[in-house]
């Protein structure tokens, strides 16, 4: 079982379902509404643990209401909380997320810099890879310092901003087109050449292009909840990676995971390794 080290951010989500976005001052009903954990880190590990890796989480809670009922979260999905710190007198981040009959969310987030300025409290070992977000610097670095000195892969979740500092330290960058845009107009060829990286970026539905020229168009899916997509993307192509596996079958792995994720609403989201084999 490859286990896969998360870091980045952990947040409790208020989502609403919406017919459409609604106007500015007014007030509008949810079609249904629902507590959901979230955090492109939470995600990635659930993802991991439902395809049948192990997820390591790495990140902060506050002392509070939502940070117990995450660590119960974690619990329930499989998720190995150890490298979660918990962070006294701070609140939880938390999300509201709207989500309208399309598949499109709008997120509007709070994050206490104090639980996002964290650092490494020990040595890790027996993992398989590092997956990190642009969300805990800190964190980020020492993980893919590890990971570079035992010889694992170093994934960086490339949305914008974008932490360049990182970069020395990462062995394969998936960027969004925000991220891509962080390196005005550079190319994705020229963007791995110059820091000796493995690179593509991810544009949801639209193909997958990596810096070797090639790309990979996801399986075609009616969207449902666009919300965390990018995010199970990213821990499937992790967990792939961790598997031993080369980037190309890793990229389409990564594919069918978050398009079988889109296309459903619940917790039963999330597939199993025999789904996105099936699905490949």
């Amino acid at each position: 079982m490859p286990t896969v080290i998360c870091a980045g951010l952990i947040t409790l989500d208020a989502v609403y379902d919406l017919s459409a976005y609604p106007a500015e001052g007014s007030k509008v009903r949810a079609d249904a509404a629902r507590l959901v954990p979230g955090g492109g880190a939470m995600i990635a590990a659930t993802a991991i643990a439902r395809l049948g890796g192990r997820g390591r989480l790495a990140g902060a809670v506050g002392d509070d209401q939502f940070g117990r009922y995450l660590r119960d979260q974690m619990k329930l999905r499989g998720i190995d909380d150890t490298l979660v710190q918990t962070v006294p007198g701070e609140t939880t981040s938390h999300s509201a997320v709207f989500v309208t009959a399309c598949g499109e969310r709008t997120i509007v987030n709070q994050r206490p810099d104090r639980l996002l300025d964290r650092k490494l409290t020990h040595d890790v070992s027996g993992f398989d890879a590092v997956l990190a977000d642009t969300r805990c610097f800190n964190l980020a670095r020492g993980l893919f310092e590890a990971a570079t000195r035992q010889g694992r892969p170093a994934v960086l979740d490339g949305e914008a901003p974008l932490p360049l500092d990182l970069l020395p330290f990462v062995s394969h960058l998936a960027l969004s087109e925000q991220g891509l845009a962080e390196f005005g107009g550079r190319s994705l060829g020229g963007i791995a050449a110059k820091h000796d990286c493995w690179a593509c970026v991810t544009r949801g539905a639209a193909d997958v292009e990596v810096h070797d020229g090639s790309r990979f168009a996801p399986p075609q899916v009616t969207p449902l909840d666009t919300l965390g997509a990018g995010d199970v993307w990213h821990g499937a192509f992790a967990l792939a990676l961790a598997d031993g596996n080369d980037e190309p079958h890793a990229v389409k792995f990564a594919n069918a995971a978050a398009a079988l994720f889109v296309s459903r609403i619940g917790e039963e989201r999330f597939p199993t390794c025999e789904e996105v084999e099936a699905k490949l």
